[in-house]
């Protein structure tokens, strides 16, 4: 018989196996829970979520079809569809540190793996649910949005001696509101007064905050190398660091933060945004590859998937197929673009959309370029109607480089001039705005498509004229810095000019660059042979 205390919470339980369900309802219901709620499918938990306010929400991640656990936790949060005194005990089968990462950076009131007994679930939900009923004027002010009220009930807690067990969560609410008055310099007091307590993370996360708001980026360089060590405040602090890092533009190092944040969490869809613009901007075609394929693995079934995300690896698979030398490698991408264009027609294939149904004809003219129809592209492209109106910058962006690659030069020049007078009234975000200027700057410069101008270079080099082939491969090497064989050829031409073609300095620096890459890249017969005349030659012309 169940002699628990009958209690009044309103639970929903998220799980799709009628087991789990049982096993839940029965382990409630002992401990006293009346009022429980299930949803084996994220749609019929979202519409509960939407009609109700619950005390607590129990969702497990594991879900067989549809929208798994973070998914459907990450779109109840995204959409305020829950107050903040709902608890939240997210439970996983699956307990790989990028999940769990991720899952924490949403910040969940408790974390439960799988297997546990009715004891462990007991202690969770007494413990989060006694805490949300101390807490509860404070987060109705909080959903109010009067962060007076909350702080006036903060500080009423703070001065209870009884409440002691609470105070360093009231002081991290505290700190958070005192964050957004954006009174920098009363709140930087306050977090270092917190410090001096005690070493919280939370509160030297805010003190950066404050640094950073204040212009003190050296201060916070220091802080955030010492948050780096922790495993609770790493990713905060690689996110802030690749912010400063493309501040001071120095864009190799914050992708490098980006890149280690990602691989820690790679289901932030925004973090990963980002790295893919920082990618583009390092022309680093692979990672922008990486990162827009990672994009639609997890938005898939997410509130975050939409055509853009399979026309953006489409694009991506594009660019890194135009700067390999692998044949077998570029039609895996050749395929891999054809697979998410197709995708995109058909599942969201609409006669009225013609934005989407003009950017899709613009990927399939690439794809033929990139298949050596360069004539057949060019038709393509030239029966599009000119951009009156630019609804998707990277639909534009895309169409300028379509139409640069099939030789159409002025026609790409005047649509980078278009989108970027469109950026410039729409406040574009920075790291797209950087990336345009670079892409608009080097277009300019070639006046051949990427996959032209390394060839037009071998020719030049042929034909003696070591300056313009140099200038030629010094291009190409810059917009694929990845690729040995362009690497290999800017070597070569370096090593074997009779003309001085630069600054002394920059050529060692040019030389050394060039072979590192080619000693780490796997070479054809043909480039290994020449690598090996050459290097042998280059050797003993240095020793004698």
């Amino acid at each position: 018989m169940n002699t628990a205390p009958r209690r009044d919470e309103r639970i929903l339980v998220i799980d799709d196996q009628s087991l789990a369900q049982g096993f839940f309802r029965f382990a409630l219901e002992q401990l006293g829970y009346q009022n429980i709620f299930l949803a084996e499918r994220a749609n019929v938990a979202l519409n509960l979520c939407r009609d109700n306010q619950f005390d607590l929400i129990i969702c497990a991640h594991n879900q067989q079809q549809g929208k798994d656990g973070f998914q459907l936790y990450e779109e109840i949060k995204a959409k305020g569809l829950q107050q903040l005194s709902c608890a939240i005990i997210f439970i996983s089968a699956e307990t790989d540190p990028s999940l769990v990462h991720s899952v924490i950076e949403l910040q969940p009131d408790e974390f439960l793996a799988k297997p546990f007994v009715i004891k462990d679930l007991q202690l969770r939900i007494e413990r989060v649910l006694r805490r949300k009923q101390q807490l509860r004027e404070v987060y109705q002010a909080l959903d109010a949005r009067d962060d007076n009220k909350a702080l006036v009930a903060i500080d009423s807690q703070l001065a209870d001696a009884r409440q002691h067990k609470l105070f360093p969560l009231l002081l991290r609410l505290k700190g958070d509101i005192l964050l957004r008055q954006a009174d920098d310099v009363a709140t930087e007091k306050f977090f270092r007064a917190m410090l001096n307590i005690q070493s919280f993370s939370w509160a030297r996360m805010g003190l950066v905050r404050c640094q950073l708001a204040q212009g003190k980026e050296q201060q916070a360089f220091s802080e955030l190398e010492a948050l780096l060590e922790r495993s609770e405040s790493r990713l905060f602090a690689l996110d802030l660091l690749a912010e400063l890092e493309f501040k001071q533009q120095h864009y190799q190092q914050a992708q490098q933060h980006l890149l280690q944040a990602a691989e820690l969490a790679p289901r932030n869809m925004f973090r990963q945004q980002k790295l893919l613009q920082l990618s583009r901007i390092n022309h680093d075609y692979e990672n922008q590859y990486r990162a827009a394929r990672d994009m639609v693995k997890y938005a898939r079934y997410s509130m975050y998937e939409q055509p853009d995300l399979y026309l953006t690896l489409a694009r991506a698979s594009i660019d890194y197929a135009l700067s390999v030398d692998d044949e077998e490698q570029s039609s895996r991408l050749n395929r891999q673009a054809a697979v998410s264009l197709s995708t995109a027609q058909r599942q969201y294939a609409s006669g009225s959309n013609t934005a989407l149904e003009s950017q899709q004809q613009v990927l399939q003219a690439r794809l033929l370029y990139l298949q050596d129809h360069k004539d057949k592209a060019q038709a393509m492209l030239s029966t599009l109607e000119p951009l009156q109106e630019i609804t998707s910058v990277e639909g534009a962006l895309d169409r300028a480089k379509a139409l640069h690659e099939v030789g159409l030069s002025q026609a790409s020049a005047e649509l980078f001039r278009q989108i970027s007078n469109h950026c410039q009234r729409q406040l574009a975000d920075p790291l797209f705005n950087r990336y345009l200027q670079q892409e608009q700057q080097e277009r300019l410069a070639m006046r051949l498509g990427p996959r032209e101008l390394n060839n037009n270079a071998v020719t030049l080099y042929k034909q003696g004229n070591w300056q313009e082939a140099f200038d030629a491969f010094s291009l190409a090497y810059k917009v694929m810095p990845k690729n040995a064989g362009i690497a290999l050829n800017l070597w070569q031409t370096l090593l074997t000019s009779p003309l001085s073609l630069c600054a002394p300095s920059d050529k060692q620096r040019l030389l050394d660059q060039c072979q590192v890459l080619i000693e780490n890249s796997v070479l054809k017969q043909e480039q290994q042979q020449r690598y090996q005349q050459l290097k042998l030659k280059h050797l003993h012309h240095q020793t004698y």
